[in-house]
């Protein structure tokens, strides 16, 4: 069985679920292999047993065809479903399966012309393939980034942490870094220690934040790898993050979620799945309710250069996270 999936982070994470179900609903001997291109192959990695055999692509599928069909896959999962996908189907002969993007409902959805939400993509892939294979929908998370070390120079264990991820590929999803500074602000009287994960795009935002208080918080923005930033984000008590790859990773991890929406939102389908218990969405403030989002990638804004996410309220981050590393009170006994 060939799984697609080309991009991007959050996505990719997304279809864990979906191949651990497929696993559970064949018999007899059998691979799974997944393509997708090159970058990502250290996030399939942490995968571990779920995908037996990764391909990966630079530039074209051209790159790997000649390989794909010498193997002669019995199925295909198109769980991207673009012109790329499209052409390997066209020339595997295995029987392929596409999954069902929802464009229409999505578009409905930006223009506020749909009242309910997208179902989640996670249910969506498996839909993909549910009727061929018996598959049942995924309930768990299946273990992701097992063993993954903590890099050098993490913190130590001795108070809890709270894990900000600073980066996202639209700005309609970027949390502005003045937030993120009165949320550090707000959180550092509480004794905890704070850890900023994020790409190179982020290295100077994270020494800019981590300058606030060198010794409480350490700074990996641009200095880790898919693997570290797991092992941080599991050690971790809670997680600030956008609408990006670190929400998915943090739940997939099992740390609680403060997922800090802009101008996508959670109706699009694609909040964090399973999320664990005390994960909180955070939503724009005045802004029209919380279902419309602006955009389906968070690209654009009906407000214009109002971005939506510069209308969150760093208060209501900062509550979020912090009861999400405070212990809740035993309840009374009954009486």
């Amino acid at each position: 069985v060939l799984f697609i999936r080309f991009s991007s982070i959050g996505d990719i994470l997304l279809t864990a679920p979906a191949v651990a179900a497929m696993r559970e609903s064949l018999h007899g001997p059998f691979e799974i292999h997944f393509l997708t291109k090159s970058p990502n192959r250290p996030l399939l990695t942490g995968f571990s047993d779920l995908v037996d055999v990764i391909h990966t692509i630079d530039r074209s599928t051209a790159e790997v065809f000649p390989a794909l069909r010498a193997i002669g896959f019995d199925h295909v999962i198109d769980l991207h479903n673009n012109l790329r996908s499209r052409r390997v189907k066209r020339g595997l002969d295995g029987i392929a399966f596409t999954v069902n993007k929802h464009n229409l409902a999505k578009w409905l959805l930006v223009r506020g012309w749909r009242p309910k939400p997208v179902p989640h993509i996670v249910e969506r892939y498996v839909d993909t393939f549910r009727d061929a294979f018996g598959a049942t929908s995924p309930t768990v998370w299946p273990e992701v980034f097992p063993g993954a070390a903590l890099p050098p120079g993490s913190p130590p264990m001795d108070r809890p942490w709270v894990a900000l991820a600073l980066g996202a590929t639209h700005t309609g999803k970027q949390i502005p870094a003045d937030t993120f500074r009165a949320v550090i602000q707000a959180l550092l009287p509480h004794g905890l220690q704070l850890v900023l994960i994020g790409g190179p795009a982020e290295s100077q935002l994270g020494e800019d934040l981590a300058a606030i208080a060198p010794t409480r918080i350490a700074n990996f923005a641009g200095q880790t790898d898919f693997t570290g930033s797991a092992a941080l984000l599991r050690a971790s008590a809670s997680t600030i993050t956008g609408d990006t790859g670190m929400m998915h990773l943090s739940a997939a991890v099992g740390t609680p979620v403060v997922a800090v929406w802009g101008c996508t939102r959670p109706a699009l389908g694609m909040s964090a799945w399973n999320a664990p218990k005390g994960s909180v969405d955070v939503l724009p403030v005045g802004r029209g309710g919380t279902l419309r989002p602006c955009s389906k990638l968070g690209d654009s804004c009906r407000h214009g250069d109002d971005l939506c996410i510069h209308h969150v309220d760093a208060e209501a981050i900062f509550s979020a996270a912090l009861n999400q590393t405070t212990p809740a009170a035993p309840s009374p006994p009954r009486v």
